[in-house]
């Protein structure tokens, strides 16, 4: 093979190289165009499916507002001062959880229980409490649902009567197991008992106890 035909097949060969370099740049760069394309498109689909949720949120709720006005039509006195107050903090609520986020909800849900002590109420359902807070059946069930913490409604329920009933154990020593039980919203004492076990291996009488021992040990080292 003569020089210039040696040069010539380089040539060839180094275009060829460069070609198949190319395609390959070009074939991973509209992946990558894709992939992006894709999560976008994932993205604004995730949008709309929220804003759905929203505007189906807001239009329940708009509905139960025009039933309590209903209702304030056939009453008189407190009951309509309620039922105004009520409808009201539905107003309320829909502007202020409407674009929350699932944390955010939660986390007000949980000053709302606290502050008003929901969960001792006994036969709190999640329809009773989706009303008291001005929310959705639908939102509410779909976030105890989701919650990596709470199995259900029941189970968060559960978990604020069991540490209210510990700081009644601490603060009323006279108290019976059955009204401390009772008094966080727990139906009978062997669910207190069960709920008690669950979180913490021991049951409530145990729990007193251990806290009495306590008390004895500190006594006594003072004394010393």
């Amino acid at each position: 093979m003569t020089g210039p035909q040696l040069l010539i097949l380089t040539i060839i060969v180094a275009l060829v190289i460069a070609f198949i370099i190319t395609m390959i740049v070009l074939n991973s760069h509209t992946k990558k165009m894709f992939s992006t394309n894709a999560r976008l498109v994932d993205n604004q689909n995730t949008l709309l499916e929220q804003n759905k949720r929203q505007e189906k949120d807001k239009t329940e709720l708009k509905k139960r507002i025009n039933e309590l006005e209903e209702e304030l039509k056939c009453q008189t006195g407190d009951e309509v001062a309620q039922l105004k107050e009520q409808t009201r903090e539905y107003r309320e609520n829909i502007e202020l959880t409407a674009d929350m986020s699932d944390d955010d909800l939660m986390a007000w849900i949980d000053q709302k229980m606290d502050e008003m002590r929901l969960y001792t109420d006994t036969d709190l359902t999640l329809k009773t409490l989706a009303n008291t807070l001005g929310l959705t059946q639908r939102r509410l069930g779909s976030l105890f649902k989701n919650h990596p913490k709470y199995a259900s409604l029941g189970d968060y329920l559960n978990e604020k009567r069991v540490l209210l009933a510990c700081k009644l154990l601490h603060e009323k020593p006279n108290w019976t197991i059955e009204a401390i039980g009772t008094e966080a919203g727990f139906g009978s004492r062997r669910t207190f008992q069960m709920e008690m076990k669950h979180r913490f291996g021991i049951t409530p009488l145990q729990y007193r106890q251990g806290m009495e021992n306590a008390t004895y040990q500190e006594t006594t080292q003072t004394s010393d």
